[in-house]
């Protein structure tokens, strides 16, 4: 069974070692989650993976913030306005989880759309900014 997401270096790689690893880390959490749901797991296990991703979605999105001001990335503040955006999509998502129980196909079609979208729409700008600076 293929994975709900499969990383492409072509596609996906930024060059930039660190961000390309935690947005590897990324999908795996998520390919995670979507195995746990497809195969029915208990709701703790779901909940201790859908933290797992809005854990490492905070750490990478300060992570890439930190990289961005090294580098003096001219679009630092409108890319954190971003991932603003997107940190509070996905925690409500988690909340809604929360009270749901359930992870709906909407949840899983907004993760696909965010990481395919901001990986080579958004991040591949800092990181043809870094390669040029």
């Amino acid at each position: 069974m293929a994975s709900f997401f499969e990383w492409d270096p072509a596609r996906y790689g930024l060059k930039v070692p660190k961000m390309d690893e935690e947005h590897q880390g990324i999908i795996a959490s998520m390919n995670k989650l979507h195995v746990l749901r497809e195969a029915k797991a208990p709701q703790p296990e779901l909940s201790r993976e859908i933290n797992q991703l809005a854990s490492l979605t905070v750490r990478h999105f300060a992570d890439e913030e930190a990289y961005m001001a090294k580098i003096g990335f001219p679009d630092l503040d409108k890319h954190k306005l971003i991932h603003k955006s997107l940190l509070e999509k996905v925690m409500q998502h988690k909340k809604d989880f929360e009270s749901t129980g359930k992870l709906t196909d909407e949840f899983f079609a907004f993760l696909k759309m965010w990481l395919k979208a901001h990986i080579c729409g958004i991040d591949i700008k800092y990181a043809e900014y870094g390669k040029a600076a």
